[in-house]
């Protein structure tokens, strides 16, 4: 090749890399801040978490990608697992509700309003979020257009946010805004509209109900008489379809404390936020108090702490073992009496912070690392409430409210509760000297244990709680070689007073008296429990070798042990209870890594042959 031909192709070539390099490196980078600048006192007693989110923004908005058919989606794995950090994934879009906190938030702190390098990052999420929506308004999530519920109802709960910010702050391009305007209205219609999203929503309440906080917040911005309508209807006619008359909202077809306490509470937070005063209002308000029913007899408080251990081993999806925070800040109180005695108080809300602000003060400017790969490392939860309305209840109405929880009410009742879908029934025993929950019905879900799955003490706490998905911290009857019995359908027989009594769907307060149940164990054993009031005696019948299993929970300042053959005992302050047992049976006590709010979880172990007899006392 001639050498001026040889030069000028090199020139090309140096001049298409230059091209290429410059359109790859079209945004300037999101700077990091430097924490040092500022001090604790630049940030308000709702801002101390900030600090956290403010020092990685800047490696959390530098993975929007800048270029090609991706850009725009967010390709950092800090919202949900790695392995679903994908494109199709509209859930990982959630998180532009992140980018446009920063860029619409003027506070002395924020490095980042109306930062030039950052529009561009919150515009292309924009148009992202826009361009992977299907025509008909619904999102996809577990793959390329496998459109469903969450991904597109969790998306208008997340963008009605967004856009409230988007309204009040700096200018971004009219034309993205428009259009995610028109998106989310597409979006929010799709749920209220598409009757296999509502069917879905029957069994997953707390995925569809996002779409009251996203419709509520889009109105509150672009008044809409069809949204307004659809909602409306959608709402009241939700009322049977997604709460059991037990009093839960439907997780799966059954109950699981996780979403109801923490994603359904934080969908009722929002829509009570925009609804508060006003007749729809009294929709949110009503289920509430449903809810309070239910939970009411499903959580227990303990000593010392603002942590309620709950009859956990029914739940259906996640695993939780005490309350949750979004069900501890639900400004529902305000108006649902009962459900103040699971909220913070004004007093333990103003610890919390004081204690946060020390501790702010005493690391500074140091926060906790960035883990890439966390499930939440930066969540958009974080930013989502932060401008809804909150309430507290006083010491003394939280006081009041824990006075009229039925277990401190009375200290003698049985009540029932019973589903209508499945004949799953949920009996709960209060004697003079303890409180009680035993669960039964058909297996809905593997990880369900069934039997007896809480034991409390009025002045000590919880002694014994049931652990999900577990076949030896589980409270049940487990054969040689099989499974735990109380890990599959339980059929449950009842006598009050030696009298049948047969349970019906919903809540009922049933005769006092002697409560005793019984059900089978496997085709040939079976099993009784008889609720005297100051005992429980359980006698088993099972032809070879088994194991009972006894999870008990224990604070630091518990002891427990094996006293003598056939004698264990577990003391609390305040209280405690004695199991006595066969003493030709053979006890171990079995430390596990469960825990249980801030109680670890050891498990009593007693080994036997074709029968065994045992109670618990408790002082």
């Amino acid at each position: 090749m001639p050498r001026i031909a040889c030069h000028a192709a090199i020139a090309i070539v140096v001049s298409l890399t230059v091209c290429i390099q410059a359109v790859q490196a079209q945004w300037a980078p999101v700077p990091a801040v430097d924490l040092s600048k500022f001090k604790p006192s630049d940030f308000t007693d709702d801002e101390l978490d900030m600090p956290y989110y403010l020092q990685h923004f800047h490696t959390f908005a530098n993975g929007v990608v800048e270029t090609g058919p991706d850009k725009g989606f967010i390709n950092i794995s800090v919202w949900r697992t790695p392995d679903v950090n994908k494109t199709y994934n509209a859930r990982i879009m959630e998180n532009i509700l992140s980018l446009a906190y920063f860029y619409c938030t003027n506070r002395p702190w924020n490095i980042y309003y109306a930062s030039p390098a950052l529009r561009p990052r919150l515009e292309a999420a924009l148009a992202f979020w826009c361009r992977i929506q299907h025509k008909d308004g619904r999102f996809s999530e577990y793959g390329p257009q496998k459109w469903n519920l969450p991904a597109t109802a969790f998306g208008t709960k997340f963008m009605g946010e967004t856009l409230r910010l988007l309204k009040a702050g700096p200018p971004i391009d009219p034309v993205i805004l428009q259009n995610t305007i028109e998106a989310d209205r597409k979006a929010i219609m799709a749920v209220l509209t598409l009757e296999d999203l509502y069917e879905h929503g029957k069994n997953y309440s707390n995925q569809f109900t996002n779409v009251w906080a996203g419709a509520l917040a889009y109105l509150s911005l672009f008044p809409d008489a069809e949204i307004s309508s659809r909602l409306v209807a959608r709402i009241q006619q939700s009322a049977t379809d997604f709460q059991s008359p037990a009093g839960f909202f439907y997780e799966a077809g059954g109950t699981d404390f996780g979403y109801n306490f923490n994603t359904h509470h934080s969908n009722l937070w929002v829509a009570y936020h925009y609804s508060r005063g006003t007749g729809l209002a009294s929709n949110f308000i009503a289920e509430e108090k449903r809810y309070y029913n239910w939970i009411s007899y499903n959580a227990v408080p303990e000593p010392g702490s603002i942590n309620y251990t709950i009859n956990r081993a029914i739940e259906m999806r996640q695993k939780a073992t005490t309350t949750g925070s979004y069900f501890m800040a639900s400004p529902l109180g305000e108006a649902v009496e009962g459900i103040r005695a699971f909220n913070r108080n004004s007093v333990e809300k103003e610890k919390a912070i004081a204690e946060a602000r020390k501790n702010l003060e005493q690391t500074w400017p140091n926060v906790q690392s960035l883990t890439t790969g966390a499930f939440s490392a930066f969540s958009p939860y974080a930013f989502l409430h932060r401008s809804h309305y909150q309430w507290y209840p006083s010491p003394q109405q939280k006081e009041a409210a824990v006075k009229m929880l039925p277990y401190i009410k009375s200290d003698r009742f049985i009540h029932q509760k019973m589903d209508t879908r499945h004949p799953t029934v949920f009996t709960y025993v209060r004697q003079p000297g303890y409180y009680a929950c035993f669960n039964s019905g058909p297996q809905l879900k593997p990880q369900q244990r069934y039997g007896v799955g809480l034991l409390w003490h009025p002045k000590a706490g919880s002694f014994l709680q049931s652990q999900t998905d577990t076949d030896d911290a589980a409270w049940g009857t487990k054969p040689e070689g099989g499974k735990l019995y109380e890990a599959n359908t339980l059929d449950a027989l009842f006598l009050i007073n030696n009298k049948a009594h047969n349970p019906t769907p919903g809540n009922h307060d049933v005769k006092t008296g002697t409560l005793a149940v019984s059900y089978k164990l496997g085709s040939t054993g079976k099993k009784s429990i008889v609720f005297r009031d100051q005992a429980i005696e359980i006698a088993i019948q099972h032809p070879g070798r088994f194991t009972e299993y006894i999870p008990l929970l224990l604070n630091s300042t518990d002891s427990l042990r094996i006293i003598s053959p056939g004698k264990v005992e577990l003391k609390k302050p305040g209280g405690a209870i004695t199991i006595f047992y066969d003493a030709a049976a053979k006890a171990e006590l079995k430390e596990t890594t469960l825990k249980s709010g801030m109680q670890r979880v050891m498990v009593l172990g007693i080994e036997s042959s074709d029968k065994l007899n045992y109670s618990f006392v408790i002082n």
